[in-house]
């Protein structure tokens, strides 16, 4: 795998991870805003993490937090099935070479 295929995947196993933070928030019934609070950062942190345009990366220690407070494993938080991005992983590495 060469250095953009892997940013590629890296970009897509990030926005995977932010989506599960984002349904396990809903599926508990919190805001972001308690969220937020219950990990002791900003209501922007949160709010930017969520967002398509926002902040794509945090720390593991965040993540593990995140599962902490949401009651939710952090295998279930990281959940990433490589195969499913394949196709969509080759098709932009094509548009990258033409």
């Amino acid at each position: 795998m060469n250095r953009t295929e892997r940013n590629l995947y890296e970009l897509y196993f990030k926005k995977i991870a932010i989506e599960h933070i984002r349904e396990a928030r809903i599926s508990k019934g919190w805001t972001q805003a308690k969220l937020a609070e219950a990990i002791d950062v900003s209501h922007e942190f949160i709010r930017s993490l969520e967002s398509l345009k926002g902040k794509n990366s945090f720390s593991a220690f965040t993540a593990w937090r995140i599962s902490k407070v949401l009651d939710v494993s952090l295998d279930t938080l990281l959940e990433f099935n490589m195969e499913q991005f394949r196709p969509i992983i080759e098709k932009a590495m094509q548009e990258n070479i033409s």
